[in-house]
């Protein structure tokens, strides 16, 4: 396996910030990340898992992070009225969006434009235009965090909004989807949201992806704007002039001015309308070894 030490975190994130980790594994079956595993737990440092780190945000890091971009086996079934897709975490979730479109296959074609993984996708329970990829999700094969390998189904999983038992419950290994076939082409409205995503969102600049969670009763990029944070600048990142929820790395942006702009914006929200909004980006520092234990759990 792979294992690499003091690694700079900025380019293993679409936002392009980060300090320093400890270590960065790549671990290429369930045998490694137990492994990974281990060294975490003999060491008594922390662990993250990362994906694509399309949600993420670095500070340094003194810890192991488990990157799952060698976990890619995908398999593909034919099933009465669909497919049945087993594809491991590190699986691109634009390869499952391709194929809906090839395919016509409900729903999944409808997060284009997410850079995430599979794994990641699942773990944040990503949605989009009236779809969360659990709706499709049949099963979890997951290790747990006394090493052990499980597979649960759906029913057996708690999935919300913006939210799963992951990484809470483990590390997800591998999902099994089952899509059903349309007798339609979705290709137009695949096309249509493509391009609503390109003209409403900073897709084109280094970011994160929706910085907050949209509050039950409202959207978080309207109460953004309405509290003045389009636009509104800390150091080198911003909140973006085109859709005040996105924050984008102007050039050599730092850890310590997203968490400034983040708790700048939360607090003005709060104050103008009394709602505290909730982080969808995850924040992620560890700048001292303080034991194990699993970030973002």
């Amino acid at each position: 396996m792979r294992l690499e030490k003091e690694i700079a975190l900025s380019k293993y994130t679409t936002i392009g910030i980060g300090g320093i980790a400890k270590y960065m594994a790549f671990p290429e079956n369930a045998k490694q990340v137990k492994e990974c595993l281990k060294i975490a737990q003999w060491e008594g440092i922390p662990l993250f898992v990362l994906g694509r780190g399309a949600n993420t945000i670095f500070g340094d890091f003194e810890g192991i992070v488990i990157n799952t971009k060698m976990l890619r086996d995908l398999k593909i079934k034919e099933q009465d009225g669909g497919l049945e897709i087993i594809a491991q975490a590190g699986v691109p979730l634009n390869t499952l969006v391709e194929l809906g479109v090839r395919e016509n296959l409900e729903g999944i074609y409808r997060l284009v434009g997410f850079p995430a993984t599979v794994g990641g996708a699942i773990a944040m329970n990503a949605g989009a235009f009236g779809y969360e990829i659990s709706q499709h999700l049949k099963a979890v094969k997951f290790l747990s965090y006394e090493g052990e390998e499980i597979l649960l189904n759906r029913e057996d999983l708690n999935f919300s909004y913006r939210s799963s038992p992951f990484p809470s419950m483990g590390i997800i290994l591998e999902a099994v989807f089952f899509f059903p076939k349309l007798n339609y082409s979705v290709y137009e409205e695949y096309e249509r949201i493509k391009s609503k995503r390109k003209e409403s969102q900073p897709i084109q600049m280094p970011t994160a992806g929706s910085t907050f969670k949209n509050p039950t009763t409202d959207s978080a990029g309207r109460l953004l704007e309405k509290v003045g944070m389009k636009g509104y600048r800390v150091g080198q990142v911003a909140f973006s002039e085109k859709h005040a929820n996105f924050l984008i790395n102007l050039g050599g942006a730092v850890f310590e001015d997203v968490v400034k702009i983040i708790n700048h914006a939360k607090r003005r929200v709060f104050e103008e309308f009394g709602i505290e909004l909730e982080e969808e980006v995850r924040l992620v520092e560890s700048s001292s070894a303080y034991g194990w234990k699993v970030i973002g759990a």
